[in-house]
């Protein structure tokens, strides 16, 4: 009989509070890598539409899931501590659509930089200006902190499950063909 590692059979503390993230936290990290999606692409010319092409792919793919996340997780969890629910709803929804015209727009042309210019508004409107200024301190402000790191830990883990879910890569895969599809 084999024996079993001590390591599989040891009792392991559960992190504490101040090394869990909260909520807030893992949507500003996300936030971030938003930003450099954007700022990478934005600095990526038009003479390399391939490479374009692919970080559109990869904004898109971690747009998504950062609405999921906030969605299905975040919003519903704070919809009774701050009124700004409904109005990053509607955000949400302009940035699906402008995000929709980037994909259908060819990466070597100026309407591709003009749609990218538009997307890069609305994404620091929403995500700074309007989340991250305004709705993520009231949530803190009024939020216990058990429950701020509970719903960072859901984030956390939904997120990590959109990104290596394959069927979620190939609907998302799916998407964008369709949407380049109906630009022709």
């Amino acid at each position: 009989m084999r024996r079993r590692s001590s390591a599989l059979t040891e009792v392991r503390e559960a992190p504490s509070l101040q090394e869990r993230k909260t909520a807030t936290r893992v949507l500003v990290e996300h936030h971030e890598v938003l930003r450099g999606l954007l700022r990478e692409l934005t600095e990526t010319p038009r003479s390399e539409p391939g490479r374009r092409r692919a970080l559109t792919d990869e904004l898109f793919d971690e747009l998504w899931m950062h609405e999921r996340i906030e969605e299905d997780v975040f919003y519903p969890a704070v919809r009774d501590i701050t009124p700004a629910i409904a109005a990053a709803w509607s955000e949400h929804r302009q940035l699906t659509d402008q995000l929709a015209a980037l994909v259908r727009a060819d990466p070597s042309s100026e309407r591709f930089d003009r749609e990218l210019g538009v997307l890069h508004d609305v994404l620091v409107s929403h995500a700074h200006l309007d989340e991250e200024l305004r709705m993520f301190p009231e949530v803190e402000r009024f939020a216990d902190e058990e429950l701020l790191v509970d719903v960072g830990d859901s984030l956390q883990t939904r997120l990590d499950q959109l990104r290596s879910s394959q069927r979620i890569r190939a609907f998302l895969r799916l998407e964008r063909a369709l949407l380049r599809r109906t630009a022709r």
